[in-house]
């Protein structure tokens, strides 16, 4: 049990790129210079580029300058993937402890989930994992950079020689900056393939869940908390996509209604997706709810006949001593009860966790609305709101 709590207090911490930052120094023990490690990402993506650029040719800093894509990805998403570390880890680190530390697994399950907690944290302590992280980071990067064609390749991008395909911040960017990216990325994405088949294993352990629980979701509804801890991960990535969008809204002037679907279909899989394992535990809340249906049910019915039978009826002398009485206070603190199992919700998601996801995902928008729009339009519209 203690080794448990032990590796459950750091485990989602771990994770590609986790094992280099250590071997670089960057992080040491307990030490995790989350704020540094951002800082350093960003300077090592985004700031030779710069440089690079106005090294190789005379219009490749203008170029590189005005494309906003390039520094959403680099000045904002790459450091808010390391800046996630301080809010992702430590709340799913919390609602594995939480299964424990309130009571939901049982003495006889408890070697269940101990195996379940112990196995994640063998796989994302992989050495191997981490080796496949970075080759796949940089196959998608070779995939991308040689794949697409030449005149689609932003200016900056191109040298202005017939020596090399790619400017020296051409190079950097396919060597250093977009695999550094994508390594942030896919170790996140590991995390949560990991995450997700943790809440698997745990679904199918007999948990101890009360149907009449005040969370409305049988005591699971903290689990539902993991998209809170998943927003900075959707808001770097939306940071992606809205870079991109409000770079075709600087080049054509407008945002063609095919990328609008496009953005609106990505932004909604992200969403899914990160909700997705916890319709893991429907099943067991199903039981829940129609168990519960049954016996609380019967037990309102049970004391409201009595209760009726009590002090409903024509010959019922009624006064104002009457609502002294422990019978009233008592039916309705049960009936609160029963209400609380028939609002069972199926799914552990709550209506703020949702609301945090969202927001995350449809902030780095704004900046996109504000550009797409005339400033004569956003003018008016503001009047509008004063007279």
């Amino acid at each position: 049990m203690s080794e448990t709590l032990r590796v459950g207090q750091a485990l989602f911490e771990n994770g590609p790129p986790a094992r280099l930052q250590r071997y670089l120094g960057l992080t040491k023990g307990d030490q995790r210079n989350i704020g540094r490690r951002a800082f350093i990402v960003a300077m090592l993506g985004w700031v030779p580029l710069i440089v690079l650029a106005g090294i190789d040719r005379s219009d490749g800093v203008k170029s590189l300058l005005l494309g906003i894509d390039v520094h959403a990805r680099y000045l904002v998403a790459a450091p808010l993937l390391v800046l996630a570390e301080a809010e992702c880890g430590p709340r799913l680190n919390a609602i594995v402890r939480h299964f424990t530390d309130a009571g939901l697994v049982p003495e006889s399950e408890l070697g269940r989930y101990n195996a379940a907690v112990g196995f994640t944290g063998i796989l994302l302590h992989s050495r191997a994992a981490e080796i496949i992280v970075f080759a796949l980071a940089y196959l998608l990067v070779c995939a991308a950079a040689f794949s697409l064609p030449f005149d689609q390749l932003p200016l900056w991008h191109k040298a202005g020689n017939a020596i090399t395909i790619f400017s020296l911040a051409g190079w950097w960017h396919v060597l250093v900056s977009l695999p550094l990216l994508l390594a942030l990325l896919l170790g996140w994405a590991w995390r949560f393939v990991l995450w997700a088949q943790l809440l698997w294993r745990i679904a199918r352990i007999k948990l101890r869940i009360l149907a009449s629980h005040p969370d409305g979701a049988a005591g699971l509804a903290v689990i539902g908390y993991s998209l809170r801890a998943f927003s900075p991960i959707a808001m770097a990535l939306a940071t992606i996509i809205a870079g991109r969008s409000a770079q075709i809204v600087l080049v054509e002037g407008a945002l063609p209604r095919d990328t609008t679907a496009f953005s609106a279909g990505l932004l909604v899989v992200i969403g899914v997706s990160f909700a997705v394992p916890l319709s893991f535990f429907t099943p067991i809340l199903m039981k829940a709810l129609q168990r519960g249906s049954f016996e609380y049910g019967a037990l309102a019915n049970r004391a409201g006949t009595v209760f009726e039978e009590k002090w409903v009826g024509p010959n019922r002398l009624i006064d104002s001593s009457v609502l002294e009485q422990p019978d009233f206070s008592a039916t309705t603190d049960l009936y609160a009860i029963v209400a609380n199992v028939y609002s069972l919700r199926l799914v552990p998601i709550d209506l703020k966790s949702a609301a945090a996801l969202g927001t995350a995902l449809l902030l780095p928008f704004i900046p996109v609305v504000f550009l797409a729009l005339p400033v004569e339009q956003i003018l008016a519209e503001l009047r509008g709101l004063l007279f």
